[in-house]
């Protein structure tokens, strides 16, 4: 295995000044919630069931650490958090495209994953890669959200050329012809190319 690239997530005074000033206003509503325990005279442990869940959540996403890998055959994201150590990997032939981040969450796709795989502490842009798990003539979907320069994305559409940082609608058109393709039991790649260049005549 040859590693081409490799980065890690980037930490911003104030990404991390506002990640703090959340976790303030957490911690103050959980002092709160104890006055209005004892005003009632029991805990109420709805409510700091939901503060401490969102504060555990907003911890993680900014003290987590992650470093991206492009090797010559896929690509690898190594987390490192307070909580445990995780490796991500993907195979380039695998990767349906990436686009940039938008607030519809409303899609033609279904994903059967979603990770989260970057710091709310890097203040960098967010992308969402789509790729695909096939099995047999069934394809499932996962989504991972990504942080990274300019370097990365560049060296990754050396394998995934014309489908990285483009429309959504070209990455959905290209998982959908993928799904297609393994029902039918044909290559995607050859498939895709035939449906361009029926159009393109």
């Amino acid at each position: 295995m040859n590693i081409l690239y490799s980065e890690q997530s980037q930490r911003t005074r104030s990404a991390e000044l506002l990640v703090l000033l959340f976790v303030v206003l957490l911690i103050g509503a959980m002092i709160f919630t104890t006055f209005r325990s004892l005003n009632v005279g029991h805990l109420l442990l709805a409510e700091y069931f939901i503060e401490l869940a969102a504060l555990v959540v907003i911890v993680k996403q900014a003290v987590s650490r992650y470093t991206y890998t492009l090797t010559d055959t896929e690509f690898i994201i190594e987390e490192n958090s307070f909580f445990r150590k995780r490796t991500f990997s993907v195979k380039y032939e695998d990767i349906d495209g990436i686009y940039a981040y938008n607030r519809d969450f409303l899609t033609n796709l279904r994903y059967r994953y979603k990770y989260r795989k970057c710091s709310t502490s890097d203040d960098r842009p967010i992308w969402f890669m789509v790729y695909s798990i096939t099995k047999g003539k069934k394809v499932q979907y996962g989504r991972v959200m990504l942080k990274a320069d300019d370097a990365f994305y560049e060296t990754l559409e050396q394998f995934v050329p014309n489908r990285v940082r483009v429309p959504e609608a070209d990455v959905i058109f290209y998982a959908t012809v993928r799904a297609d393709a393994a029902k039918q039991g044909i290559d995607v790649k050859d498939y895709y190319e035939s449906l361009i260049n029926s159009v393109e005549e």
